[in-house]
C-alpha cells in the first residue's frame, strides 16, 4: 500500500472513530435529557396530585360546613352527623371524604379499619354555642393524600354590638358598653363595633362619646383613616382579616291578610292569632289620644309597606310577650312616638329589614330595653331613651343624643333554629 493510500485509510478510520465518539456522546446526552424529562414529568405529576389532593381536602371541609348549614336551615334530624366518602371533585379525578364529630366525644377514623364514629345529631339535642364541631377532610389524587382538620361553631347575627356596611355615627356623649345576661358575674365583656367599609371617616365619634371595647374597620382598611378623630375607644382598633357575611333572612310562611293595621286614637291588641302578612302599620292620634298597638303573646308580623307611628304613638310589647317584625319598607316615627318593650331580654323585640330596595329605619325607644335589629339594607337612625339593651346591624347606623347602648354578650349564644344561624370555620390545620 502506498504511503498516500495509507494516510487516506488512516484518516477515514480517525473520522469513523470520531463519529462513533460523537454518536456515543450525543446518545449519553439524549438519554440524560430523556431521564431529566422523565423525572420532570414524574415530579410534575406528583406535584399536580399534591395540589389536587390539597384542593380536594379544602373542598371537603367547605362541603362539610355547607352540609351542616343545610341541616340547620332544614331543621334536619338524623341519627348521625353528616359524613361522605370518596366524592369526586368537579372537573378532576381527585376525591374527598369528610366526617364530623363532637370534640372529646370519640376518635375520627376515615382510613383505618375501625368503625366510623356514630354520634347523636346535634340539632336534636340543642347544643350550646360553646360546643364546637371537629371536621376531618381527606383529599386524594393518585398516590397523594392530604388530611385537613377544622373546627366550626354556630354563629348568629349579632357577634358585634353595632355592625355597619357603611357609616357609624355616635352623637356626643354616647356610651357603648356591654354585659352578659347569661353570667352576671362576668366582668370581661367582649364588646365591638365596626364597619366593613374602608373609606375615610366611616366611623365618627362625637365629643364625649366612649366605646368600652374594640372598633374594627373593613378588610385591608387603615383604622387611622377609617375611624375619625373624637371620642374615646378603650379597646383596640383593627382591620378585619376576613369577609363578614350578611345572611339573607327568610320570612316564615304566614297568612296573608292584605290589610292595614291601623289604630287612630285607640289601642289595638294583637295576639298570636293575628300573626300574618299585612300591608302597613298606621298609628295616629285623635282628640289628643295617641294610637297604640299592644302585643300580647308571641306575635310575628310581616309588613309589605311602611310602618308609620304618628306623634305619641306606641308599639308596646307587654311583659311576657315578644314581637318579631319583618319589614319590607320604611319605618318612621313622629314626636314622642316609638317602641316600648316591657321585657328584660332584648330577644323579645326583633326587627328585620327584608325589602329588596334600600330602606330607612327611624327607631325611637321609649323604654330602657330595645331589642335586636338586623337590617343590612337599611339606614338606621336610633333615638335612645337613656339606656338601651340590644344589638344592631345596618347599612349605616346613627345613634342620636347622649344615651347608653348596652350590648348583651349572651346574644352570641344561638340555637340552630335562630334566624340567620349558620356554622362558620373557626380554625383549621393540617
Amino acid at each position: 500500500m502506498s504511503r498516500r493510500t495509507f494516510r487516506q485509510a488512516n484518516k477515514k478510520g480517525s473520522i469513523l472513530a470520531l463519529v462513533v465518539i460523537v454518536i456515543v456522546f450525543l446518545s449519553v446526552i439524549g438519554v440524560g435529557m430523556l431521564q431529566c424529562g422523565l423525572q420532570a414529568r414524574v415530579y410534575a405529576a406528583r406535584q399536580a396530585n399534591e395540589i389536587a389532593a390539597q384542593v380536594a381536602a379544602d373542598a371537603g371541609l367547605e362541603r362539610a360546613v355547607w352540609q351542616l348549614n343545610q341541616n340547620v336551615q332544614a331543621k334536619y334530624s338524623a341519627e348521625t352527623l353528616p359524613k361522605q366518602a370518596d366524592l369526586l371533585l368537579a372537573n378532576s379525578q381527585a376525591t374527598y371524604s369528610y366526617e364530623i364529630a363532637i370534640p372529646n366525644a370519640g376518635t375520627l377514623d376515615l382510613a383505618g379499619d375501625a368503625q366510623s364514629l356514630q354520634l347523636v345529631d346535634p340539632f336534636t339535642v340543642r347544643l350550646s354555642s360553646a360546643q364546637r364541631y371537629t371536621i376531618r377532610s381527606v383529599g386524594k389524587s393518585g398516590s397523594a393524600q392530604k388530611v385537613l382538620y377544622g373546627t366550626v361553631r354556630l354563629k348568629g347575627l349579632f357577634d358585634s354590638a353595632i355592625l355597619s356596611k357603611g357609616k357609624i355615627s355616635l352623637m356626643p356623649n354616647t356610651l357603648i358598653s356591654g354585659y352578659n345576661s347569661a353570667d352576671p358575674t362576668d366582668t370581661d365583656i367582649d364588646v365591638a363595633i365596626g364597619t366593613i367599609s374602608t373609606l375615610d371617616d366611616s366611623i365618627t365619634l362625637g365629643p364625649g362619646s366612649v366605646v368600652e371595647g374594640d372598633v374594627f374597620v373593613g378588610l385591608g382598611g387603615n383604622p387611622l383613616d377609617v375611624i375619625g378623630a373624637g371620642g374615646t375607644i378603650n379597646g383596640q382598633k383593627y382591620a378585619l382579616t376576613e369577609t363578614i357575611q350578611f345572611p339573607v333572612i327568610t320570612i316564615p310562611l304566614l297568612a296573608d291578610y292584605g290589610t292595614v293595621i291601623t289604630a287612630k286614637g285607640e289601642t289595638l291588641k294583637l295576639t298570636p292569632a293575628d300573626n300574618g302578612t299585612y300591608n302597613e302599620i298606621k298609628l295616629s292620634s285623635q282628640a289628643g289620644i295617641p294610637g297604640r298597638l299592644e302585643i300580647n303573646g308571641s306575635v310575628v308580623l310581616h309588613l309589605t309597606g311602611d310602618i308609620n307611628l304618628g306623634n305619641d304613638a306606641e308599639i308596646v310589647i307587654k311583659n311576657g310577650s315578644s314581637l318579631v317584625l319583618y319589614a319590607d319598607s320604611d319605618i318612621s316615627t313622629g314626636n314622642s312616638a316609638g317602641f316600648v318593650n316591657e321585657n328584660t331580654p332584648p330577644q323579645t323585640l326583633k326587627v328585620f329589614a327584608t325589602g329588596e330596595d334600600p330602606q330607612d329605619f327611624e327607631l325611637k325607644a321609649k323604654s330602657s330595653v330595645f331589642g335586636e335589629v338586623y337590617a343590612p339594607n337599611a339606614d338606621i337612625e336610633l333615638y335612645p331613651n337613656a339606656e338601651l339593651y340590644g344589638a344592631i346591624v345596618g347599612n349605616s347606623v346613627s345613634i342620636k343624643s347622649g344615651g347608653t347602648f348596652m350590648y348583651d354578650e349572651a346574644l352570641r349564644n344561638v340555637e340552630p333554629e335562630d334566624e340567620g344561624a349558620r356554622f362558620t370555620i373557626e380554625r383549621w390545620w393540617e
